[in-house]
């Protein structure tokens, strides 16, 4: 807005900002718990901030934002405390976003770049001066565009309290640019000036209403945002010329200039306006609340933050990443005929009683029935207990790319997607590398197709341990990972959290290092759950030999892994 505004409770109250509440007709996820709710809140207002471009940055509360210059960033002091937060609330908060986002799509920074430019040798008094013409300029602009669509609605509500605000800080005894460019907010609207000196400020305010067709104009002018940011520095650049005499040696009430017209003094007091007047999230409570975003979206970096909690630790960027392509792994028919043979003899049983039937075994329960119905007997069957998730975890650093050794890969994945099609286990099937930073996880199961990437990159392990304990369903009593890997982990956290965190979660964590020289470094990461393969010739048998043990005695609080999987595991 024009000017910063400091929002307290009593401005969203009854009558206060309008009568409607848009907000109530479509935002259903809401919440009891101050997380969850604020959570809730974030997403809704980046969804909505989605569909006006791809360059409104991030939206965030006060204390989450590591970038402030590329985000908008929302005081959280005036929907803490009261939960779920309500409609009035976040019809304003849509407003304001809505406000921001499109200063950021229409390159608002542009144009006052381009302003400094054409006058470089300008006092820093008409600087000041017209600086705020341009911010109003720019405030009804942006205003214009969001009153072609349903999101102008909002907008009315976060200007109303702007205006509000903007006048608070007006002095009525004096004359001065502020309460020139207030009322020229409110002519763009057509809004009553209420008890101003008119006569003032007719003529200066007649001059500042001149330039809003040629400013409203510019949005039906079909060209480029380069082009429309142009348009508008030299109406606004025009208009400062025929006030300057009129207006340059009028009071200016606030002094303060949020963008970078002013230099090092300007961008000082940017930083103060960002981190806004109320108060900041705690840490803690700004790392849930971006633990809870991550969980819908594809950035797993503030999950890991959280599970590893330890600021010595390095932590790479993590993230859910859908490039794939078609696998060309072939299928070994005989093992998947064993595969579904452990998977039948195998797993625990679980008894399914037929009562109230008119044959079979003798029900002592129902024998009441026997002179009436006959419908005195049962029948048990002890079915195979389908309640495994299981996670093949697979390292696709550059290393594992030599050789045959990703195409064995694929087709172990290919095999054991065929084993457990038409099971009510679950399998699931990970591919993890690092790639400029940052440690990229992809799914290579989409539906009952079988998927691939091309290795590349380091070894983020430890990172991608605990991604992949995260993913597997809550709702399973056992659950496994087979992690694959050719080396030690080498980028991210130490692989220990994620052995710890899969002991919390009761997840079994099983490495296979596959065709090491050198072995001990990873059995310094891993410890006793790593296990060895000679080459990747027997890792198809090493799994099938895995899968086995598990389903025989992974019920086990702590189970020991079984020695020599590779040893005579099948080539």
């Amino acid at each position: 807005m024009a000017e910063s505004t400091s929002l307290t409770n009593s401005d969203l109250t009854d009558g206060g900002v309008g009568e409607g509440r848009l907000s109530e007709f479509w935002r259903k996820n809401t919440s009891n718990i101050e997380a969850t709710e604020l959570a809730n809140l974030l997403r809704a207002l980046r969804k909505v901030s989605g569909t006006l471009g791809r360059n409104v940055g991030d939206i965030v509360y006060s204390g989450m934002s590591k970038s402030p210059g590329d985000s908008i960033i929302l005081d959280p002091e005036f929907v803490i405390g009261e939960y779920p937060v309500s409609p009035r609330k976040v019809d304003y908060l849509v407003g304001l976003v809505v406000h921001e986002a499109l200063h950021k799509t229409e390159w608002s920074d542009l144009i006052w770049t381009g302003v400094e430019k054409a006058n470089p040798d300008m006092k820093v008094r008409d600087k000041v001066i017209l600086s705020k013409i341009v911010r109003v300029g720019e405030d009804i602009y942006v205003d214009s565009i969001s009153e072609r669509s349903i999101l102008g609605l909002y907008n009315r509500k976060a200007r109303k309290v702007g205006m509000d605000a903007m006048r608070s800080n007006l002095d009525p005894e004096a004359v001065s640019v502020d309460e020139l460019v207030y009322l020229w907010w409110l002519s763009a609207w057509g809004q009553e000036m209420g008890d101003a000196n008119v006569e003032t400020y007719e003529k200066p305010l007649d001059l500042l209403k001149s330039i809003m067709p040629e400013l409203r104009a510019v949005i039906d002018s079909k060209k480029g945002v380069i082009e429309r940011c142009n348009l508008r520095r030299d109406i606004y650049l025009k208009a400062w010329e025929s006030v300057r005499e009129l207006i340059g040696s009028w009071r200016i009430i606030d002094k303060a200039v949020s963008w970078g017209f002013l230099g090092d003094e300007a961008d000082s007091s940017k930083k103060k306006a960002s981190s806004g007047k109320g108060i900041s999230l705690s840490p803690a409570m700004a790392l849930e609340i971006e633990a809870r975003l991550a969980a819908s979206s594809g950035n797993l970096t503030p999950i890991i933050e959280s599970i590893v909690d330890d600021p010595d630790q390095e932590i790479i960027p993590t993230r859910l990443w859908d490039y794939n392509i078609p696998a060309r792994g072939m299928v070994d028919h005989r093992q998947v005929g064993r595969l579904k043979a452990i998977i039948q003899s195998y797993a625990d049983r679980k008894i399914l009683v037929s009562r109230g039937l008119t044959s079979g075994k003798v029900d002592r329960k129902r024998l009441y029935r026997a002179p009436i119905t006959g419908a005195c007997f049962l029948d048990k069957q002890t079915l195979p207990d389908m309640s495994w998730s299981i996670c093949l975890l697979i390292d696709a650093s550059g290393s594992m790319g030599r050789g045959q050794s990703w195409r064995l890969v694929e087709s172990t994945v290919a095999t054991l997607h065929k084993a457990f099609r038409g099971s009510a286990n679950r399998l699931q099937a990970w591919a993890y590398f690092e790639s400029h930073g940052i440690c990229m996880i992809t799914s290579l199961l989409k539906g009952n197709e079988l998927m691939s990437i091309s290795p590349s990159g380091e070894t983020p392990s430890g990172q991608a341990i605990i991604a992949a304990a995260y993913l597997l369903p809550k709702d399973r009593k056992r659950k496994l990972i087979i992690h694959v890997t050719d080396g030690a982990s080498n980028a991210g956290c130490d692989v220990q959290y994620g052995i710890n965190y899969c002991k919390e979660q009761h997840v079994q964590l099983i490495t296979l290092g596959c065709g090491l020289e050198d072995r001990q470094e990873m059995l310094e990461q891993y410890s006793r759950s790593v296990q060895f393969v000679d080459h990747f010739g027997q890792l198809p048998g090493a799994v099938e030999k895995l899968l086995k043990w598990a389903f025989l005695y992974g019920s086990r609080e702590t189970p020991s892994i079984p020695k020599g999987i590779g040893k005579s595991s099948q080539s």
